[in-house]
């Protein structure tokens, strides 16, 4: 997949101003969420999902299960669209839901994985200033997607160990770390940063004793860790991590999500 793009001057311009702007800036924020495309309160999640990534204001967002009109919000939403840099401008590469990345200052090389799946699932990949791959990804849902989950980490881990050295992987991997397969398919140099940082912490990313829409939706009872950031290599370190959406935004107790999202931040050592 290959984004529209303005032309090459001014490319030049934007990633020598984000390479200034790294310079001074300490670490780097990353924000992944899945977003949910379910039709519960839509309108009124999208627009406050919009204000809470106006308000955090990451470096970088990666977004799961965006659809065409979550995408065609985003870019009329000044604020976001005149600070981000989208790795697919147009939206084309979404079909009925996809993968997004935003980065502001600009993105270099974007590629999109096509993976074994029946549901249509992606590898997002795009090469960031500064030389980290930051990757995006929404696996195979439901439980009996066992097989498929361990093929799709197969080909994305093989093709992230082309992408340089510093790589950041994340979104919603649909497996918890009890589950024994898909475990035991992730290569062991990825430094899974919520227990790096928060030990024992459950950190779930779903979880219906706190988002009770989620369960009044659903009408099941959750609680599992299957969103992540996962990062290699030995130049970008994790410094925090913390759960994003954890409290509903309105008096009936509607989240922005039936996920909670994860901001975390990295730093390359002497920043």
């Amino acid at each position: 997949m290959a984004a529209t793009r303005g032309g090459a001057h001014d490319r030049a311009i934007r990633l020598t101003a984000c390479a200034v702007l790294r310079r001074r800036v300490p670490a780097l924020r990353l924000l992944t969420w899945n977003v949910w495309f379910g039709g519960h309160m839509l309108d009124e999640r999208q627009a406050a999902l919009l204000d809470e990534l106006d308000r955090r204001r990451p470096d970088v967002i990666a977004l799961q299960e965006v659809t065409p009109e979550l995408h065609a919000r985003l870019r009329a939403t000044a604020a976001l669209a005149d600070a981000y840099e989208l790795s697919d401008p147009d939206g084309d590469s979404l079909r009925d839901y996809g993968v997004l990345l935003l980065a502001r200052g600009g993105l270099g090389r974007i590629d999109l994985v096509t993976l074994p799946s029946s549901m249509g699932r992606r590898l997002l990949v795009a090469e960031l200033p500064g030389g980290l791959t930051v990757a995006t990804v929404h696996l195979e849902s439901t439980g009996d997607c066992v097989a498929e989950r361990v093929a799709q980490l197969g080909l994305i881990q093989a093709y992230l160990d082309a992408a340089g050295d510093d790589v950041v992987l994340c979104g919603d991997f649909n497996f918890t770390p009890t589950d024994a397969a898909e475990t035991a398919a992730l290569d062991p140099r990825w430094v899974d940063v919520w227990p790096a940082l928060r030990g024992g912490e459950p950190g779930y990313t779903v979880d219906t004793d706190v988002n009770t829409m989620r369960y009044q939706v659903k009408q099941k009872p959750t609680h599992k860790r299957i969103d992540r950031v996962l990062l290699r290599g030995a130049r970008w370190q994790a410094r925090s991590i913390e759960l994003v959406g954890t409290v509903p935004f309105d008096d009936e107790g509607t989240f922005v999500s039936d996920h909670f999202g994860l901001e975390a931040t990295l730093a390359a050592p002497g920043r």
